[in-house]
């Protein structure tokens, strides 16, 4: 590899910035030094990830894809292979730069195992950038909902992102060959960033996603095609779909979608009258018994057999997460044992059903972020019909999306007669009270109104019965607030560790 001193520079400056953001306590440098290795050498994605013995996968969506990384991770960690991840949930392009020039040396050789790929979970808008400069093998996509509206905007805007970032990488030959450290050219699976393009791991059941397959060869095996996921458990969701619905007409001619089957938001099964519908799953959940928080257990058909397992977590978005990764497993040629060792030896991703404990009590943190979202969080909280001990929190920083008129849409009417306590926090636990209020939530309920994070904790924890159950549901930086007093207080690592 020849001497780069531009690339040199950006990988040390890179490791200058990460240990002074860890040292002066400003975080665990899991974007800055990115952000500043790019400012010196705006190539070093491509550079660095073109590295990779077997390539790169590229998980995004709108809910799910920091659990969907995780778990795929344990399923190719399970099959031999070492995922290299921007694992701390930094997802933009800046955060995976940070990750892979944590791997290089100072003459921006990425020291890896011949069995690295890359897998990093991308930001809705930074796949965009993040696509073209990696040229994936996989990309692998969850979902896409209505989210932060003041940054996003619809959901056909980020569509179309998408689009033409996928037509990019599949219309251009790579900028630069994939090279191992060694400098020879390793054997790569189909999708390894050829002018076919990547394979895509698309949600079948989500109408928007689904459609990103019609530009691809979805009549052939290899580079460039795609493969469906989905549910086929009748007993599950209803006919019709709920009102937090973000695909109500067909993406392919515009006529009005309608569904045989919703499971949650806009995903189910669907047609419209020009005979658009559902593309039929390759990996698909043919039963699904969900046990509460002990976890769900699945019945699941893939091209490779059958499997079956106990996913230990509740929620049907789960579900979904577990057969994206499903899917992105055999796809990068896991076998059916791997993936079932992998999905029922998962452990919650940060913030996302993390369970902890605070002396004899126990605490989930549960992230909902956008009305599907919160819909589902509450959903989930409630199944079995108890009362629960809440402890809600809304922020409106640039990572929320400063909007949040979108709590308006989101059902806090399952709530109501539900709640054996309930403390609301977050910059603006105000708003989410008067929600609340309109949702009946606090009709014969005492509510706590408490900005301050760390003392609506302590308010919350104390109406908890020992051996009781506290359940955070906060949105994303409420979420990473909440942590960090949890870290500091010591129940809980750092994320980024």
């Amino acid at each position: 590899m020849r001497f780069d001193l531009r690339l040199a520079a950006a990988v040390a400056a890179a490791r200058l910035a990460g240990a002074a953001s860890r040292a002066l306590g400003r975080g665990g440098g899991t974007a800055l030094p990115g952000l500043v290795a790019e400012r010196i050498a705006p190539d070093l994605l491509e550079r660095l990830s073109a590295q990779l013995p077997r390539g790169a996968i590229v998980v995004t969506g709108t809910n799910g894809k920091t659990t969907t990384s995780h778990m795929l991770a344990r399923i190719l960690a399970t099959a031999g292979q070492v995922p290299l991840r921007n694992a701390s949930g930094s997802n933009l392009a800046r955060g995976i730069a940070t990750s892979l020039a944590g791997q290089a040396d100072h003459l921006g050789r990425v020291h890896v195992s011949p069995q690295t790929v890359g897998l990093f979970e991308t930001d809705e808008a930074a796949l965009a950038r993040v696509v073209p400069a990696v040229r994936p093998r996989l990309v692998v996509v969850t979902n896409l909902f209505r989210d932060q509206l003041d940054r996003y905007g619809e959901v056909d805007a980020v569509a179309a992102v998408w689009r033409t970032a996928l037509e990019r990488v599949r219309t251009s030959p790579p900028a630069v060959p994939h090279r191992s450290p060694t400098g020879t050219h390793p054997a790569l699976p189909p999708g390894d960033g050829s002018a076919a393009g990547p394979t895509l791991v698309l949600n079948a059941d989500d109408p928007t996603v689904a459609s990103l397959g019609d530009a691809f060869g979805l009549q052939h095996a290899g580079a460039g095609a795609s493969m469906f996921f989905g549910i086929a458990d009748e007993r599950l969701g209803g006919p019709g779909t709920e009102h937090a619905s973000d695909a109500k007409t067909c993406p392919a001619c515009g006529a009005r979608l309608e569904y045989a089957r919703s499971y949650y938001g806009h995903l189910g099964h669907y047609a419209c009258a020009n005979g658009h519908r559902r593309p039929e799953p390759g990996v698909v959940a043919l039963r699904v018994d969900q046990q509460g928080f002990d976890g769900t257990d699945l019945d699941i058909q893939t091209p490779a057999g059958r499997l079956r397992l106990r996913l230990p977590l509740p929620g049907l978005y789960n579900v979904y997460n577990a057969l994206a990764a499903a899917t992105a497993g055999i796809a990068a040629g896991a076998s059916l044992d791997a993936v079932r060792s992998g999905l029922e030896g998962f452990t919650a991703a940060f913030g996302r059903l993390e369970r902890l404990a605070i002396g004899d009590k126990t605490v989930y943190l549960v992230l909902a972020k956008n009305p599907v979202g919160m819909n589902e969080a509450l959903r989930t909280v409630f199944a079995d019909g108890a009362p629960k001990h809440l402890l809600l929190a809304l922020n409106d920083l640039d990572a929320d999306g400063r909007d949040v008129s979108w709590i308006w849409d989101a059902d806090f009417e399952h709530v109501a007669g539900h709640a054996a306590s309930l403390v609301v926090s977050g910059r603006r636990a105000d708003d989410l009270a008067v929600r609340l209020k309109y949702a009946g939530a606090l009709e014969g309920q005492v509510l706590r109104a408490e900005a301050d994070l760390g003392r609506a904790l302590d308010a919350a924890i104390v109406h908890v019965p020992v051996g009781g159950t506290l359940f955070a549901v906060v949105t994303y930086t409420a979420m990473l607030e909440l942590r960090r007093v949890l870290t500091t207080r010591g129940h809980v690592q750092p994320y980024w560790e």
